[in-house]
């Protein structure tokens, strides 16, 4: 930060989200703070003070890479449920991971990730209805007009493109729950392009032509809810096809390089070779990729994940995966401890200043003493 007076109450603000007991809003930090005029200048320095949060964040991320070696970005999605309708993109909207219609925002996240944490590096702020062409909406929430409403893919390709290229930090398989993206397949359209790795959880209807039969079937023959053809048009369809077909006495998988079962914390493993159906705009010939289908101990589909990693060894493949599953567990330490859901302005730039911190007080609540070490 540039001003001596920034990086001051950036201290406060940050001890603040460590140290101060329940929620960390401004009025909260202020109040469990020694600190004369508090309040007052927290504010100005969260909602006001024009400090630019994309060098802070790429400091935070180079210092957190340096340190936990991150073996995954893993994308996330996190709903802020808020009252009122002025808080920055904020709506009604249906929230498919609660079930229910919530009056909220929607923050998209990026955190690196390895085995020993799950660090939140990079934002961005869905800004939908309203919040993308009300011009006294967007005016009252101090939304810059070069900032315009994207899919949320786009969103989250922005961000992986900035830490990629402008932040350079090394590039990682990128994983996730795309259940409740209405857009994925752009999005892995976009990261194959740019030559990134990944492995993302999907809803069990995920469309995708079907490229062969499954490289290993369950261990025991499990009866299925409905059978379909090997060419079925969801990811679920298709393994239910396959493995009905497999079932059948002295069957046998296909050699080769997949044709193996993997152990993985959540269960037994079925991958298959598929196709990514074509991105409108974009070339027409799907996209190869695998399609991986978990087997818990009931003999049950769990989860269902495409990756474009179709070669190699699928325990590594799905280790990287499985940050993505730890990374919720991330997400709510950050809303119970750190203050995530607590930001009470309005405004595009506090919400972002706010969300940066957040990152800086987890980062260094994970490998502080080896930031604190550091050159600065």
């Amino acid at each position: 930060m540039p001003r001596s007076d920034q990086r001051r109450w950036a201290k406060v603000y940050l001890r603040g989200l460590l140290l101060a007991d329940g929620r960390k809003s401004v009025r909260r930090i202020a109040d469990s703070m020694p600190v004369d005029r508090a309040k007052q200048s927290l504010q100005q320095f969260i909602n006001q003070s024009p400090w630019d949060w994309e060098p802070v964040r790429a400091r935070i991320a180079a210092r957190v890479e340096g340190e936990i070696a991150p073996d995954a970005w893993v994308v996330h999605r996190v709903i802020i449920p808020k009252r009122g309708d002025r808080s920055v993109g904020v709506q009604r909207r249906f929230v498919p991971e609660l079930g229910r219609t919530v009056n909220s925002q929607l923050v998209l996240g990026v955190s690196l990730a390895s085995a020993r944490a799950n660090v939140p590096v990079d934002w961005r702020i869905a800004l939908v209805g309203g919040w993308s062409t009300d011009r006294d909406l967007r005016r009252a929430a101090y939304i810059p007009d070069t900032v315009t409403a994207k899919p949320e893919w786009s969103e989250i390709s922005d961000m992986l493109e900035e830490m990629l290229t402008r932040w350079e930090l090394t590039p990682r398989p990128v994983v996730g729950d795309l259940r409740h993206l209405q857009d994925a397949a752009p999005l892995m359209a976009a990261l194959d392009e740019r030559g990134l790795r990944y492995v993302f959880q999907v809803d069990p209807g995920f469309r995708i032509t079907a490229g062969g039969a499954p490289a290993a079937p369950p261990t025991v023959p499990r009866p299925v809810a409905r059978a379909g053809k090997p060419g079925a048009a969801t990811v679920r369809g298709h393994f239910e096809a396959v493995t009905t077909r497999l079932a059948v006495p002295h069957a046998r998988p296909p050699a080769g390089p997949l044709g193996r079962i993997a152990t993985v914390p959540r269960g037994r493993l079925l991958s298959s070779p598929a196709g990514l159906l074509p991105v409108p705009g974009a070339e027409a010939t799907p996209r190869p990729v695998r399609i991986v289908a978990e087997v818990n101990g009931q003999d049950e589909f769990s989860r269902f994940w495409v990756t474009n990693a179709v070669r190699g060894n699928l325990d590594q493949v799905m280790v990287s995966a499985h940050r993505g599953v730890r990374n919720r567990q991330a997400m709510t330490e950050l809303q119970a401890g750190f203050g995530l859901l607590d930001f009470e302005g309005r405004s595009y730039r506090g919400l972002h200043h706010h969300l940066t911190m957040v990152s800086a007080a987890f980062a260094y609540n994970v490998v502080g003493d080896a930031m604190t070490a550091a050159p600065v």
